[in-house]
């Protein structure tokens, strides 16, 4: 058999981050659920796994859960049927209150099958020698785990797992669920289907094949991959899994030494280089920047935004306090003196924030002291 596994879609997410872009974002998150719809019909899926965050509330919006349910009826109508397995996730999580709060465990209306409640659910679709077993992640609960009781069934022709949560490894110190790879091979599943990270992992462990295939569109910033589904064939040995492209977005960083630019048209020229429509780009400048040069993160957003799809600029750099020598900067200066009061303020502050401010000081002031025109 033939299906395909999709997660983390978060239909209508705010994504306040991109601004007035969002709203164009959330539309082309729409419009990668269609694709992945069609991908169902036009390769012959038996069924489609959404492995958690189909929508990014408990409550989502109307207007979503309306969309949502008007393109699975795409494929409980096909001919056959393709059957729908949906699992709760951390944002669209199960309470009685939440969007599928109604729906009892393993809810089976027609062929879209609802993994709701607070145990772990089982379907046996017979027509396929398919179980599916899966837990839904819990509202406002801690410490979950759900490959905990998620076990094959010897007699299953196909069993696939669904479980939306985070592999244990050193970079993450917790997590509302949780799980670690020993565990996965527990299962016995011939497939695990996951959810939970917006990037394509392999987390196969043992003889389980365990995919979290990614958002199906870039969500932000800092999105390292195009989004993309998993084509997973299943019956005959192994697993075989391909990953299918649905995503049209891009995300990249661009990371700026502030002791390599000589001001903001500088960095204009740099970013508009990397242009794309269909790019968000996250631009950081890091490093010591020379005193007296300054960046306006503004400026560069104001000049150089309508060249991408999104941009971001943040300017993380610190000023190269050691190249303020007494010489450039002797006190009897009003440059010397501004130097000195700023450096005082800098030693001074209790907090980033605050360090960041004086930080920011300095580098203007030097400039304005220096004759350079800074807005």
């Amino acid at each position: 058999m033939r299906l395909i596994h999709t997660a983390d879609v978060h239909l209508d997410a705010p994504n306040r981050a991109l601004g007035e872009r969002a709203s164009a974002q959330r539309q082309r998150v729409r419009e990668a659920l269609v694709r992945i719809v069609d991908l169902c019909l036009e390769r012959g899926a038996q069924a489609l796994i959404v492995a958690g965050d189909l929508f990014d509330f408990r409550r989502p919006p109307q207007r979503a859960v309306d969309f949502a349910s008007a393109q699975l009826r795409r494929l409980s109508g096909a001919s056959p049927p393709i059957h729908v397995f949906l699992l709760p996730g951390t944002h669209d999580c199960w309470a009685e209150d939440s969007v599928y709060g109604s729906s009892p465990a393993g809810a089976d209306s027609g062929h879209l099958h609802i993994l709701s409640g607070p145990d772990a659910a089982t379907i046996n679709v017979r027509s396929l020698g398919l179980v599916v077993h899966a837990q839904a992640h819990l509202c406002d609960v801690s410490g979950q785990q759900p490959l905990w009781h998620l076990r094959a069934s010897p007699d299953a022709k196909i069993n696939v797992g669904i479980a939306h949560g985070s592999i244990e490894r050193g970079d993450i110190e917790s997590d509302s669920a949780m799980f670690a790879p020993a565990e996965i091979e527990a299962t016995g599943m011939d497939y695990l289907a996951l959810g939970h990270w917006h990037s394509y992992h392999d987390h196969s462990s043992g003889a389980v094949t365990a995919i979290n295939p990614g958002s199906p569109e870039v969500l932000g910033f800092g999105q390292r991959e195009p989004g993309v589904v998993v084509e997973v064939t299943l019956g005959e040995g192994p697993a075989r899994v391909e990953k299918l492209p649905v995503g049209t977005l891009k995300s990249q960083t661009l990371a700026l030494n502030a002791g390599e630019v000589s001001g903001t048209e500088d960095v204009i020229a740099r970013v508009s280089e990397l242009s794309d429509p269909d790019l968000l780009l996250d631009v950081v400048l890091t490093g010591l920047a020379a005193p007296g040069v300054v960046v306006n993160p503004d400026e560069v957003q104001q000049a150089a935004s309508g060249g991408f799809f999104a941009l971001r600029v943040r300017d993380q750099s610190h000023p190269a306090l050691d190249d303020l020598t007494e010489a450039e900067a002797p006190d009897v200066l009003a440059l010397g003196r501004f130097v000195r009061i700023a450096r005082e303020h800098i030693e001074e502050a209790q907090t980033d924030q605050e360090r960041r401010v004086a930080e920011r000081a300095l580098h203007l002031g030097v400039a304005l002291l220096r004759g350079k025109e800074v807005l």
